[in-house]
């Protein structure tokens, strides 16, 4: 199914006074998650919520992510159903329905990203780590998420909140996985998503925060670049570093806290 942004009724040309961003980045226009079910609208060439809507259909929506095979935007409920969300109306439709559901303690952040390159969905809480077929509703169980016993922070138990592809445009050649790590406050390399191992890129650089809503956006031409809010801010992240690259206060998001995030392509 073919989705474009458009009909957020988003205008994505941007004007000379908000042209710093897009210059570098490109206007582009990523959906955040905050509360049990808000969507809000942000113009990265301007670092504003431009628009914000409830989802109707769901209780409650565990993580929300662009499918890039089709341009579809899904949502992963509380109940472990899988839908898909029209971005005119907000109106979710299921899906599927896992086989198997995902423990999670009580306010843990759920990871919800597709693997562009598997077209399969990685949820994963904690350490738990799975593979969805997001049309069956078939669940694999994959390895626990832990440090290669290589990596400075072996041993140590990963506190992995967010978590994001590169090259998620179409169904391209390759991908790797990046993550973010809350304990030590970095950038992550799920270096094996299916067995879960990790090793670490890099410190972000920043303050740690509450919630931290994380992706990285694939444009036509194949360049990825990593975003991430955190503390009401909107950043850019290096990708062999880990570091801050640009921070901008996000506007126009009336206190929300986000916790997911996920960029809209305009064609596909």
């Amino acid at each position: 199914m073919h989705k474009t942004i458009s009909a957020l009724t988003l205008l994505l040309t941007t004007s000379a006074a908000t042209g710093a961003l897009a210059d570098d980045h490109g206007a582009m226009t990523a959906i955040g998650l905050s509360g049990d079910k808000m969507l809000h609208v942000i113009d990265t060439s301007s670092a504003k919520v431009t628009e914000s809507m409830e989802v109707t259909g769901v209780d409650r929506l565990l993580g929300i992510d662009l499918r890039p095979s089709n341009g579809q935007l899904i949502g992963v409920t509380d109940t472990f159903d899988i839908v898909e969300i029209d971005p005119e109306t907000g109106a979710a439709t299921v899906i599927s329905t896992m086989d198997k559901e995902l423990m999670i303690e009580a306010g843990a952040p759920v990871i919800v990203d597709f693997n562009p390159m598997a077209d399969k969905l990685r949820f994963m809480s904690g350490t738990t780590n799975h593979r969805v077929d997001i049309e069956s509703g078939a669940v694999t169980v994959d390895g626990s998420l832990a440090f290669e016993e290589a990596d400075m922070h072996a041993g140590e138990a990963p506190a992995i909140v967010a978590a994001a592809y590169i090259n998620s445009f179409g169904k391209p050649e390759s991908t790797a996985m990046y993550d973010i790590d809350s304990t030590i406050v970095a950038l992550i390399r799920q270096t094996s998503p299916n067995d879960g191992t990790l090793a670490a890129v890099g410190k972000l650089g920043i303050e740690g925060a509450d919630h931290y809503a994380f992706d990285i956006a694939t444009d036509a031409e194949g360049t990825n670049t990593a975003w991430l809010v955190a503390a009401g801010q909107l950043h850019t992240l290096s990708l062999d570093d880990g570091s801050v690259q640009e921070s901008w206060d996000l506007e126009g998001a009336g206190g929300a806290m986000l916790r997911d995030i996920t960029f809209m392509t305009a064609e596909m």
